[in-house]
C-alpha cells in the first residue's frame, strides 16, 4: 500500500504540471489584465508599456508561464493585479467563510441523505421510496441560481412584505448588528438550504442504488438466517458495502468545500472562495485565478487518492497488489 501511495503521488506531479500549463494558457487567453485600466483611467502609451514590461506581459505566454511556475516552486503565488495583495493572503482571508458555508452544507447533506437513502432502500417501491426518488430527480435538475432567487423572493422579500419573520437575502452578518454567532447562523440558512437540496438529491441517487444492490447479496440472506436483528444487518453488513459510491462522492466533493459554490456565493453575496474567483475572472486577474485553480487541483488529486485508499480499507478485494 505504501508503494502504491508513493507511486500515485509521483504520478500526480506531471498531472499537476499539465493542469497548471493548460489553466495558465486558458486564463491568459481569456482576457487582458490591462483591462482593469479602463477608458476612464488616464494612462499614456508610455505608462501602459511600462506596466506591461514590469509584469512581463510583453513576453511569450510560455515564458510567462515558466516565470510564474518558478515563483510558485519558491512559495510565491504572486500578487493580485487589481488589489496588489498577496494571492495567498486573499485566499486565506476568504477560506474560512467558504469552510463555514460548505461545511454546513456537507453536514446537512449527510444527516439527511444517509437515513433517507437507507430507509428508501429498505422499503423499495413504497410511497416513501417513490416520493424520495421523484423529489431527488427534480431537485438534482433545478439550477442553483434559480432556486436561490426563488427562496430569496419568498423568504426574504414576500415574508417581509406580509409582516412575517423573514430571512436575510445575502451577506454573512447584519450591517446594523455587526458580526455575531447568531447573525452568522441566521444568514447561513438560505444558502445552506439551496446547496443542501441539490447535494442531498445526488447523494440519495447513489446511496440508494448501492443499498439496494447490497441488500440482495447472499451474505445478507446468511446474516438474516442467523437471526441477526434487521438494524444490524442493514447498518453493519449492508451499509459498509453500499458506502463505496458515497466515498467517491465525498472525496470529490471535499475539494468543492474549499473552492466554494461559484453561483450560490454570488446570489447570496457570500464572501467566499467562489465569489473571489468570479470577481477576479471578470478582471482577468490571472495570479488570483491561478492560485485558486491550483489549490483545487491539488485537493482533487489528493482526495482521489484518499478515496482509493479508503476503498481498499472498506473492501480488501480491491486492494492493490
Amino acid at each position: 500500500m505504501r508503494r502504491y501511495i508513493l507511486r500515485r503521488l509521483v504520478q500526480a506531479v506531471p498531472l499537476l504540471f499539465l493542469v497548471s500549463l493548460l489553466a495558465f494558457l486558458l486564463v491568459r487567453a481569456s482576457g487582458d489584465p490591462m483591462s482593469i485600466y479602463g477608458a476612464g483611467v488616464n494612462l499614456s502609451a508610455e505608462d501602459r508599456a511600462r506596466i506591461v514590461a514590469l509584469h512581463g506581459w510583453d513576453k511569450p505566454k510560455m515564458v510567462q508561464y515558466f516565470y510564474w511556475l518558478s515563483d510558485v516552486v519558491r512559495g510565491d503565488w504572486g500578487t493580485s493585479v487589481y488589489t496588489h495583495q498577496a494571492v495567498t493572503q486573499m485566499i486565506l482571508d476568504r477560506l474560512p467563510n467558504t469552510l463555514i458555508l460548505m461545511g454546513s452544507v456537507f453536514c446537512v447533506t449527510l444527516l439527511v441523505a444517509i437515513p433517507l437513502s437507507v430507509t428508501s432502500a429498505m422499503c423499495p417501491n413504497s410511497l416513501l421510496d417513490h416520493v424520495a426518488t421523484a423529489v431527488s430527480f427534480v431537485a438534482f435538475a433545478v439550477p442553483t441560481f434559480w432556486l436561490g432567487l426563488v427562496l430569496i423572493t419568498v423568504f426574504a422579500v414576500r415574508f417581509k412584505e406580509m409582516g412575517w419573520p423573514s430571512l436575510p437575502a445575502g451577506g454573512m452578518y447584519s450591517l446594523a448588528e455587526g458580526p455575531s454567532l447568531g447573525g452568522l447562523l441566521y444568514h447561513l440558512i438560505l444558502p445552506t438550504l439551496v446547496l443542501s437540496i441539490v447535494s442531498v438529491a445526488g447523494y440519495i441517487r447513489y446511496l440508494r442504488a448501492g443499498m439496494l444492490e447490497a441488500l440482495q447479496q447472499d451474505y445478507i440472506r446468511t446474516a438474516r438466517a442467523k437471526g441477526l436483528r434487521e438494524l444490524r444487518v442493514v447498518w453493519v453488513h449492508s451499509f459498509r458495502n453500499a458506502i463505496l459510491p458515497l466515498v467517491t462522492l465525498i472525496a470529490l466533493n471535499i475539494p468543492r468545500v474549499f473552492s466554494g459554490a461559484l453561483v450560490t456565493e454570488q446570489v447570496f453575496a457570500w464572501p467566499g472562495m467562489g465569489r473571489l474567483f468570479v470577481d477576479n475572472a471578470a478582471r482577468a486577474d490571472y495570479p488570483v485565478l491561478m492560485g485558486l485553480i491550483m489549490c483545487v487541483s491539488v485537493l482533487v488529486v489528493l482526495f482521489n487518492l484518499v478515496a482509493d485508499v479508503t476503498y481498499a480499507y472498506l473492501d480488501p478485494r480491491i486492494r492493490p497488489g
